[in-house]
């Protein structure tokens, strides 16, 4: 099997002067892009990586990310890309749970983690005083470049990507060559996109969403990308407008954004021509307004989930004559090469509209969890993925999604598991039960509220407990409100109840 970085090198020899991306202001060639992967795989290479060894990268959006992916996966690496809003003790995790060697990173990032991680830091940049890193310049000043991308087989991991499993701890899904050739080729072509397009991305590229309508539809299309550190509405406009930008992948929230902002008009987003979202239903009036100021877009919407590498599921959000949405709510049909089912608790596939575990099956499907056999013989049952998504079919094939057994929260797209918090939550003094469920927000989606009951003549207050969980949690995932109760609700078995939970008024 080819090696995922050989289309780059390709595309260098194809069309070396075509534009492959434009970051702060800078355009950066196929072949510039190439010979840069191409040095920073010698560097690596002479710092002792090679095939299956465990790379994890903590970069922000940038060309370095880039470069930086392709030159690892040139050299068999398995790469791990790591969110760069995590804290030392959840970079730690991910480091121990993906056995990570090294970590690709920067000295001001590097500079906020503490000694200790287990593994080696791997600086793209001067390190700073105090810093214990290997310099990435240091080694490429004094090796050659890659000359080819070592082979790959289909069986091989190529990717150890972090998300949680049945437990709600965070685990590496394990993606092959095979497994990245079979999602990620086909999606440009699902998604409607050529060499002519112009991608706008302001995702984070460290998950599925941004890898794969961002990085890979660029490099499998040869097209351009205009990338963007960070999500910013009035600069997603103007660079739309800029670049006759004809690609938009975001989340509803990201779209909303950019819609309400007064600068948002035919002559700014009028180019686009595709609007990929998910992450969170696409309301009837968000499709309007997009429809009002780029009529010829189509939005996209679909559903995927790591373990399956990316999409599974895509449909076009069309408007009726009289302004109603069709089939609302749809996350659409399974795709091609893939395999749908709706199955009851007996394992036998439910009759259409009647709603049941969605299970996936095809060659975009993990092997499993990397050193986690519990965990990848329940989520894998006789080639099926079990999603933990509950759902069902209608008589057309479309599926639609009604609850999600994990009780996974998605925050402005972001997926965030309870089990994440409730472990930071139970470390405060004094709180003797906590649960943290989804409560509706206008804008983001969903936020995680957190519940506690406390010890006896123990009175942490919910600002002492928020405190304490932006020091240890990822921005994001810090709980919008702590409410204090007398006793969590709970079963017959002395398990906490979330549905319980969901009637109940939140603090503040």
């Amino acid at each position: 099997m080819v090696n995922r970085a050989a289309r780059l090198f390709e595309l260098a020899s194809e069309s070396p002067d075509r534009t492959a991306l434009v970051f702060e202001g800078a355009t950066h060639s196929f072949f510039r892009l190439a010979q840069g992967a191409r040095d920073m795989a010698g560097g690596f290479a002479a710092l002792g990586i090679g095939h299956g060894d465990h790379v994890g990268l903590l970069l922000r959006a940038s060309p370095d990310f880039i470069l930086a992916q392709q030159a690892l996966f040139a050299l068999g690496a398995v790469v791990t890309p790591i969110n760069i809003l995590y804290r030392t003790g959840e970079i730690r995790h991910a480091v121990a749970c993906c056995a990570l060697a090294h970590i690709v990173t920067t000295s001001d990032l590097a500079d906020a983690l503490d000694a200790d991680l287990g593994c080696t830091l791997i600086l793209l940049d001067t390190p700073l005083d105090g810093v214990n890193a290997r310099s990435l310049i240091s080694a490429m000043n004094n090796a050659p470049p890659l000359s080819e991308p070592v082979p790959m087989r289909p069986e091989d991991m190529a990717m150890l990507l972090l998300t949680s499993a049945t437990t709600g701890k965070a685990k590496g899904v394990m993606l092959s060559a095979g497994n990245l050739a079979a999602n990620y080729d086909s999606t440009p072509g699902w998604l409607g996109l050529d060499g002519d397009s112009v991608i706008l991305c302001a995702l984070p590229l460290y998950n599925t969403f941004g890898l794969n309508q961002c990085i890979n539809a660029m490099l499998v299309t040869g097209c351009t990308m205009v990338l963007h550190a960070r999500f910013d509405a009035a600069a997603c406009i103007e660079a739309i407008a800029a670049h006759r930008c004809t690609f938009l992948p975001a989340v509803p929230t990201m779209l909303q954004k950019i819609l309400d902002h007064p600068s948002a008009s035919r002559d700014s987003l009028g180019s686009l021509r595709t609007v990929m979202t998910g992450g969170a239903p696409v309301p009837s009036a968000l499709l309007q307004r997009l429809l009002a100021v780029a009529p010829d877009v189509r939005l996209l919407t679909g559903y995927g989930l790591t373990e399956a590498t990316a999409l599974v599921t895509l449909t076009q959000v069309r408007l009726s004559a009289n302004g109603v949405m069709e089939r609302e709510r749809t996350i659409g049909r399974v795709l091609d090469g893939m395999d749908l089912d709706i199955v009851d608790d007996a394992g036998a596939s439910c009759p259409v509209g009647i709603s049941g575990e969605i299970l996936v099956r095809g060659p975009n499907v993990m092997s499993g969890y990397f050193r986690a056999p519990l965990d990848s013989a329940m989520a894998l049952r006789d080639g099926w993925l079990r999603t933990g998504d509950i759902g069902h079919l209608d008589a057309d094939g479309y599926a639609y999604i009604v609850d999600r057994k994990k009780d996974v929260i998605i925050r402005g797209g972001q997926n965030i598991y309870p089990a994440d918090i409730e472990e930071v939550l139970y470390q405060v003094p004094g709180v003797a039960e906590a649960a943290v469920i989804a409560r509706e927000d206008a804008i983001l989606g969903e936020v995680p509220v957190a519940f506690v009951a406390l010890q006896p003549g123990r009175c942490p207050t919910p600002d002492q407990i928020l405190a304490h969980c932006r020091t240890h949690l990822a921005s994001y995932k810090v709980p919008a409100a702590i409410t204090i109760l007398d006793e969590l609700p709970k079963g017959p078995t002395g398990k906490i109840l979330r549905r319980a939970l969901r009637p109940q008024p939140v603090a503040g």
